[in-house]
């Protein structure tokens, strides 16, 4: 009698969680996604007053690692474009300015086009270590590439810093076919066994991108 009215409580259960719509079953199928989840929502066009408010948000919040308030204010320069890359390269550039504003500066600035290189490239020369390494980071993606840029990133595959090197690796293939001109310096990276294994699998994987058809298999050393 028991066990029946506990059949009986477990079949009543099932139907009301399966036909409220709170749910499914555990191992019944799978939830929906929501179609808006993956995506933040857009910044409005008069969610600051001018640029520069917007970048003030930017160093604020980055040095409070409010990554919420970074992104609202990130996106919204970079929907501004042109009037907003002197201003974001004088806080790249600026030594006086806070570490984490520079590298939001910096990552900024790579969404907004050719005009903001040349910032990039100087920013790809700092004392500062992370400045420098995102800056190398960046280069590779403003689009489109340029021959000065490659000769940039090739230059650094040379600088003392390993993780410099790796970023103007990454970069490198980031870029793709216009940086044909690296191939060589690429294999030359690989077959350095004083470059960290991550190093030299990110060579593999920039040389693959930069020509998808070609074997490097004889030009590297141990394969």
């Amino acid at each position: 009698m028991m066990r029946s009215l506990h059949r009986l409580a477990v079949v009543i259960l099932v139907l009301l969680v399966t036909t409220s719509g709170c749910g499914k079953v555990p191992g019944t199928g799978k939830k929906k996604k929501s179609s808006t989840s993956q995506r933040p929502p857009p910044v409005a066009a008069d969610a600051y007053g001018s640029v520069e408010e917007a970048i003030a948000e930017l160093i604020t919040s980055a040095e409070a690692n409010n990554l919420q308030k970074q992104d609202r204010a990130a996106h919204w320069l970079a929907d501004r474009g042109e009037p907003a890359i002197d201003p974001l390269s004088a806080i790249l550039l600026g030594s006086d300015q806070p570490e984490p504003a520079r590298i939001a500066a910096c990552q900024v600035l790579s969404k907004l086009g050719p005009g903001a290189r040349p910032a990039l490239l100087r920013a790809s020369d700092e004392t500062v270590q992370m400045v420098r390494i995102s800056a190398t980071r960046r280069l590779g993606l403003i689009r489109p590439s340029d021959q000065q840029t490659v000769d940039r990133l090739v230059t650094l595959l040379g600088h003392k810093d390993q993780q410099t090197r790796r970023a103007a690796v990454q970069s490198l293939g980031s870029i793709g076919k216009p940086a044909e001109a690296a191939i060589d310096p690429l294999v030359e990276v690989y077959n350095n066994k004083q470059n960290r294994d991550l190093i030299r699998n990110d060579a593999i994987q920039a040389l693959k991108k930069i020509n998808p058809r070609k074997d490097f298999t004889d030009l590297l050393l141990g394969n």
